[in-house]
């Protein structure tokens, strides 16, 4: 909350809550002890369920700095919170008793409220960071408070914890982790069914996966799979394929849908799942609008206002001139950057580049009827989409391999080659850049999501375009600066 609100009711002051990488101010969560706080959260529920009534569950992510519940070990400043729920000097176990508790209060409030209108309406809660308030917790769920895998159930306490939760009457929903939601609608339906087959062979019963409404996306593969797999497990693949491509294109053009299903496949499969920033932080640091050049600084900061807005980052935190560091954190190596764009060029985008030159032949045939052209270029969209998605992940890491190899050689000949490097990676996110920004002015697809309010470190809004267009300027502008990274910028002074 504001802090102009806690100037108002300092008493529901909770848990001190900010990151020391982010925020320079303190910030506070609502003490979920206080009665006029759970009323608050009561009629949220009640003003969520009165828009959905058939909503069935609701997926509580605890993550970053314990989620503002009180007391609980990972709050990043530390166990602290309001004076309502321990006194002083107890014992570690005590408050994290304490602490499990008021957690249990927030789960089961949901519950409650929501079961005023759908009885069977579940909570699935994340456990992972509760390290030490999770063997309370755990033993209170049950009767729809369901065990979510985030931060699971590894190792030795595993078999201890379900024992717990099954006894408790818990369901646990392991993560399948197929896809992002940074581009909408992208087939990967091999890969999703051995996910899924996998998952149920492994004896897990209920899942977490990302996927895409049908208003967004109205032919989406991966959702015909996911329905018939919740039908029988024992279907066969290729025959579904087969009927939801000759029901979308008809008899003759189904064959090629499959075919453009199985390249986009082998593109999402063949991504490294370990480059930094490819998911749910993919909005966080801006990459889709931001200037890819050999020396962020060399761009004065008021020209960089127009993303730095929404980055996610402090004036001080390297992550503002330096692609492959948030602060304390250096992710790739020069070595592994170069090894990951090579795997992103061989596997990921020479399969996208081919499923989009067989679109593009399959869009010129004269017996194509309409109703196929559709749902062809509802995927030329999608699949362009995800190309410069891939792109900018691409070129991010060759701007690691290039920026970071120039400041590490010490070779004359060495800093040209990776100067050479550093010049076609700013050529090939340009590229890129105008690709997407083709897309963006021509599409009417929903491929990305967009907000209609406005925009936030999560989400971009109908500026996008413009933004787009600022990168591309200040990297044709930059393209010959000499790369560079202050390796002091962290202990800057405003």
């Amino acid at each position: 909350m504001p802090e102009k609100f806690w100037k108002r009711h300092p008493y529901l002051r909770g848990a001190r809550i900010d990151h020391p990488r982010e925020s320079f101010l303190p910030r506070y969560s609502l003490a979920m002890a206080h009665p006029v706080v759970q009323q608050h959260y009561r009629e949220l529920v009640r003003n969520l369920l009165r828009e959905v009534p058939q909503l069935g569950f609701i997926h509580v992510w605890t993550n970053d700095s314990g989620s503002g519940f009180e007391f609980v070990t990972s709050l990043y400043a530390g166990r602290n919170g309001g004076p309502y729920l321990i006194r002083e000097w107890k014992s570690d176990d005590e408050i994290a008793r304490k602490a499990a508790e008021n957690v249990l209060t927030y789960y089961r409030l949901l519950r409650d409220e929501a079961r005023e209108v759908n009885p069977e309406f579940r909570v699935i809660c994340d456990l992972g960071p509760f390290y030490a308030e999770r063997k309370y917790i755990a033993p209170g769920l049950g009767n729809g408070l369901d065990a979510g895998a985030f931060g699971s159930f590894e190792g030795a306490e595993s078999a201890e914890e379900r024992k717990m939760l099954k006894k408790a009457g818990s369901l646990i929903h392991n993560k399948l982790d197929a896809g992002s939601n940074n581009v909408l609608g992208v087939p990967f339906p091999y890969l999703l069914y051995e996910q899924l087959r996998a998952a149920a062979q492994s004896g897990v019963t209920h899942l977490l996966i990302n996927s895409t409404p049908r208003s967004l996306a109205p032919y989406d593969i991966n959702g015909e799979i996911v329905r018939a797999f919740q039908q029988s497990a024992d279907f066969d693949l290729e025959t579904l394929l087969r009927e939801s491509a000759h029901r979308w294109v008809g008899v003759l053009h189904s064959p090629d849908l499959v075919d453009l299903w199985k390249l986009s496949d082998i593109a999402v499969r063949s991504y490294p799942n370990d480059i930094p920033y490819s998911t749910f932080a993919f909005p966080w640091f801006r990459l889709w609008v931001r200037p890819f050049v050999p020396n962020i600084e060399a761009i004065p900061e008021p020209e960089r206002g127009y993303y730095e807005r929404c980055l996610l980052a402090t004036f001080n935190n390297p992550a503002r001139v330096d692609l492959n560091n948030d602060m304390l954190w250096d992710f790739l190596t020069v070595d592994e950057a170069g090894k990951k764009m090579e795997i992103i060029d061989r596997d990921v985008l020479t399969p996208l580049d081919q499923a989009l030159t067989k679109m593009d032949a399959l869009l010129q045939q004269s017996n194509l009827s309409a109703a196929a052209k559709v749902v062809f270029r509802d995927l030329q969209d999608r699949l362009r989409a995800a190309r410069c998605f891939y792109g900018t992940m691409r070129n991010m890491v060759a701007w690691t391999e290039s920026v970071h190899g120039f400041m590490a050689a010490g070779a004359e000949a060495e800093k040209n080659r990776f100067r050479l490097l550093c010049r076609a990676m700013v050529e090939s996110e340009l590229d890129n850049a105008r690709s997407l920004l083709r897309l963006w002015s021509e599409s009417t697809i929903d491929w990305m999501p967009v907000s209609r309010s406005q925009e936030s470190l999560h989400i971009y809004d109908e500026h996008f375009g413009d933004h787009l267009r600022h990168k591309i300027a200040l990297m044709e502008q930059h393209i010959d600066d000499e790369p560079y990274i202050d390796p002091d910028f962290m202990w800057r002074m405003r």
